[in-house]
């Protein structure tokens, strides 16, 4: 390899003799030389392009390998950006989608327009940007989880299990916690959790002392996973969000032993409840705000063309839907008035 365009994606090569060598790229904002460890494990720069890097190694046998935390690093801010503008594009959407269906519906009501192409254009954009952030999700977590380990501790599903479920516990994750310490003592260990976070799954066995810890991160590094696992964590559960994480955590201890934590340090407990308290208020609000402006879009349809079933029955559908972001809210309140009163969190 001799040089690459950016702009291009163009790789250049010259043809030379033969070599068994490995290569790998990464991204590195704060260096322009390279770590001594990765010099002393023969790695070598062939080429380098802004802040990506081509290094490459002739080793038989390659211990030590590149950080690839940059690439991550970079491909989520990227990642951050497209998902919130698709986020952005769901009032449009769903406002283009009503829009849609009364034409379907009601042709006759249509006005003809010339510019009805650029309502088009638009819509084919909506569709393209949510589409891509889609994309963009699968192939970030698939890099994530070809790299990095963050694979859940359940070496084999048992053959006699039962099943509970349990909603909405991430707005109230201290019930969680003490609900699975629970069952553990009483011989009902969780094996694992579905990945809509809703089932939990538990095997009958011995009772014991286990802690379960709910962490969120806004923000998670490659390692985060390694980290708590080396320090003798179970992972049992991790949300599929590449921008948030809700995870579970467990660990077993003895009796007379202290209850393990991520932390024992008040002023940490407290910054992970703000954060959970922020982003159930977020979501709350923005759950709320689409259903009050979707149901202003049915009320004018209505007021235009009439009540038929179907917008009768959305109308009643979304006056409900305006439940669900106040109990969240609810819920998260409850939640940061039972952790500011507990001796735990403040002594």
């Amino acid at each position: 390899m001799t040089g690459i365009n950016r702009v291009t994606r163009m790789f250049s090569f010259e043809h030379d003799v033969p070599e068994d060598v490995q290569y790998q790229i990464v991204y590195d904002k704060s260096s322009k030389t390279m770590p001594r460890l990765l010099e002393e494990s023969s790695w070598s720069a062939t080429l380098s392009d802004g802040n990506w890097k081509f290094l490459k190694n002739n080793s038989k046998e390659i211990t030590i390998f590149p950080s690839r935390e940059g690439i991550v690093k970079r491909n989520r801010i990227h990642f951050y950006m497209l998902t919130g503008l698709a986020l952005f594009y769901v009032a449009p959407l769903l406002m283009m989608l009503s829009t849609l269906w009364v034409i379907l519906t009601d042709i006759n009501s249509v006005e003809p327009s010339p510019y009805w192409w650029i309502t088009a254009v638009f819509f084919v954009q909506i569709l393209f940007v949510i589409g891509l952030a889609i994309y963009l999700t699968t192939k970030l977590k698939a890099f994530e989880r070809k790299f990095f380990s963050g694979a859940l501790e359940v070496e084999r599903i048992p053959d006699e299990t039962f099943t509970k479920w349990k909603f909405g516990w991430i707005f109230s994750p201290d019930l969680m916690e003490n609900w699975l310490s629970d069952n553990a003592e009483k011989g009902n260990h969780l094996v694992r959790i579905g990945k809509s976070g809703t089932r939990f799954i538990f095997e009958k066995g011995e009772p014991k002392r286990v802690s379960y810890v709910y962490d969120y991160q806004l923000k998670t590094t490659p390692s985060y996973t390694d980290i708590h696992k080396s320090a003798g964590w179970q992972l049992k559960y991790i949300s599929s969000l590449s921008f948030t994480k809700h995870s579970i955590w467990a660990q077993e201890y003895n009796k007379g032993e202290e209850r393990p934590r991520f932390t024992y340090d008040a002023k940490e407990k407290k910054i992970l409840v703000r954060k959970v308290v922020l982003s159930s208020t977020v979501l709350g609000l923005y759950i709320l705000a689409i259903a009050i402006y979707v149901l202003w879009i049915n009320f004018s349809i209505q007021h235009n063309m009439g009540l038929d079933l179907f917008n009768h029955f959305m109308k009643w559908a979304l006056i409900i839907s305006l439940l669900s972001p106040i109990i969240i809210m609810i819920r998260t309140i409850k939640y940061a008035i039972r952790m500011k009163k507990s001796n735990e969190m403040f002594n």
